[in-house]
């Protein structure tokens, strides 16, 4: 019983590094959308949009 507590515990410190990692570049590519005004969120249908979308994801999976 003690084995199963701490290997629950185990996994839920696993997922919750793993969330926090994941948290950081979603708030990065946030930051990065945000800074062009004509490419917010609604727009992802306009090619230049979709571009530098795809620039926003590079460059923040690469920080």
């Amino acid at each position: 019983m003690l084995k199963v507590l701490i290997a629950i515990l185990v996994v839920i410190s696993l997922l919750s590094n793993l969330n926090a990692v994941n948290g950081q570049k979603f708030y990065c590519f946030l930051d990065c959308i945000k800074k062009d005004r004509n490419c917010r969120m609604g727009r992802s249908e306009d090619a230049n949009c979709l571009e530098y979308f795809k620039k926003c994801k590079d460059e923040c999976h690469n920080n």
